[in-house]
């Protein structure tokens, strides 16, 4: 259920309840609904609805909705009960995101619900409770309660002690959660152990066994170059360089107003040149058209470098090693067979003969496929941005072949090391933002407001039936101007891969 929310004044977000019209509050026969006079079909529901809930969250929301229901007025008792039920609440929380059974995130706002809850109800601020658990009544209504206004008036209803008696609830259902993380860290730690003892036993193979494991194994190990974490490591550097290289803020750039305002436009880019928000977006865009350039000449490169008597022993071992997965995958479909080494040769051969090129391909500096990328990013930043110091100049050229060589590195070569083949997407100016994806500067409720401004970097990962994001989109979002549904989901159905 899509959740509902209004702006309202200190600093607590309304969330705005299902319609109290909608919601069945009686029986065919007049009835109350969860009357405690009658028993009939919706008790047995809600207490069903009660027994499957599963997630900390909406014991927390259930807590202030049972206690909003009793007075604290003119009885110290109940008052000091209610302070005390709420600490041994928030130390439960705590306890599960030590045992990691939450994340610190979450468990910071469902502790922070809690102590504003009940400052808001000891100092009698009855608007601000009052909001909040509107708010816990509109979060459990999203966790599948219906008739809420009914069982809210059944609260009322009940005596103290009843009360209670569903608090316990709260509090035994808390425990379990806690015995189960408990459970879970002394299994996550003698996991811990066997790796420990699995990984001294590697370290007392021959380094041949070492070899022959490699060659076996689909995976690299931890301290290869193409170890997942450090292809992560790298991308997150090339990042950093690319913001360097595209840079058009200060005193030391000068920025063609003709040039950046026309690619903005051509992006269908909503910022409006200038701006400090236009040059941060045509920063982000200059990045792209970074990535989009040096992976051009790149293909070029590798489809005619014998045509243009260029050194082709790149293209030659990416051509041919092409051909030869192409050949042993229909040799897996057609020769008949129960081996497992057939089955991951194309793998196999993939991910060692890249891995080589990732290690030494294009690694002349003179190189000329590098040197004449280089050139050609130079003359395009060029277009856009006029470098006024001499020294940052230098700088530049300097950075754009390292950027060349490290973007044909990564998304030529090391993105194909790794037991998927790892694809990338950039995403258009006007999609969602879907934070599964894509990050930025903004938080996940805030992003259901926003779509696509520009993306600079894009998403890395595998876009097949097995999606996988590996690093996201570096994206700069914009509010929406219309009411579109549209999912990213949807979207990425119909996406080319490597679209520019």
């Amino acid at each position: 259920m899509e959740k509902r929310t209004s702006a309202t004044n200190n600093n607590i977000i309304l969330r705005q309840r299902e319609p109290k019209e909608e919601q069945r509050l009686m029986c065919n026969n007049d009835t109350q609904i969860y009357a405690l006079e009658t028993i009939h079909s919706l008790d047995w529901k809600l207490f069903r609805w009660l027994a499957s809930l599963q997630k900390v969250e909406n014991f927390i929301y259930l807590f202030i909705v049972i206690w909003n229901s009793t007075s604290l007025r003119d009885n110290p008792q109940i008052s000091q009960e209610f302070i005390n039920d709420t600490k041994n609440l928030i130390e439960s929380v705590k306890e599960l995101a030590t045992f990691k059974a939450l994340h610190t995130t979450q468990s910071n706002e469902y502790i922070s619900n809690l102590i504003e809850y009940k400052n808001s109800r000891c100092a009698e601020n009855h608007a601000l409770s009052k909001k909040l658990a509107n708010n816990a009544w509109a979060e459990l209504e999203d966790n599948r309660l219906n008739n809420s206004y009914a069982f809210e008036e059944q609260l009322l209803r009940l005596t103290y002690d009843q009360k209670m008696y569903l608090r316990q609830m709260i509090y035994h259902r808390m425990s379990s959660f806690r015995l189960t993380a408990t459970k879970l860290q002394y299994a996550w730690k003698k996991i811990g152990n066997l790796q420990e003892q699995i990984k001294a036993l590697k370290e007392e193979n021959s380094q041949q066994q070492a070899a022959l494991g490699k060659i076996i194994n689909v995976s690299w190990d931890d301290d290869d170059c193409n170890s997942s974490a450090k292809l992560i490591s790298d991308i997150e550097e090339l990042q950093d360089m690319l913001t360097d290289f595209t840079m058009v803020q200060g005193s030391d750039f000068k920025v063609n107003k003709d040039s950046a305002t026309n690619l903005l436009k051509n992006y269908n880019c909503h910022t409006k040149y200038p701006s400090t928000d236009a040059e941060l977006v045509l920063g982000a865009l200059l990045q792209r058209c970074t990535i989009a350039t040096v992976l051009d000449e790149a293909q070029k490169h590798i489809l005619n470098a014998r045509s243009e008597n260029f050194d082709p022993l790149e293209s030659d071992i990416v051509n041919t090693t092409e051909s030869l997965i192409s050949y042993t995958e229909l040799f897996r479909e057609k020769r008949k067979g129960n081996d497992d080494i057939t089955k991951i040769t194309p793998i196999k051969i993939r991910q060692h003969v890249y891995s080589a090129l990732g290690c030494r391909g294009f690694s002349d500096d003179e190189n000329p496929l590098i040197k004449r990328t280089a050139n050609k990013l130079l003359d395009e930043m060029n277009q856009f941005r006029q470098v006024t110091d001499k020294e940052t100049s230098d700088e530049l050229i300097d950075l754009a072949l390292n950027i060349t060589r490290e973007i044909i590195n990564i998304f030529c070569f090391r993105l194909k090391t790794q037991a998927s083949e790892l694809q990338h997407k950039f995403f258009q100016a006007g999609q969602a933002i879907d934070t599964r994806y894509m990050q930025g500067s903004f938080g996940r409720e805030e992003a259901k407001k926003l779509e696509v401004e520009i993306c600079g970097f894009p998403c890395i990962g595998v876009f097949d039936n097995d999606r996988k994001v590996f690093t996201k989109a570096q994206v700069i979002a914009r509010q929406k101007r219309s009411n579109s549904r549209d999912s990213i989901v949807n979207t990425m159905k119909s996406m080319v891969i490597g679209n520019k």
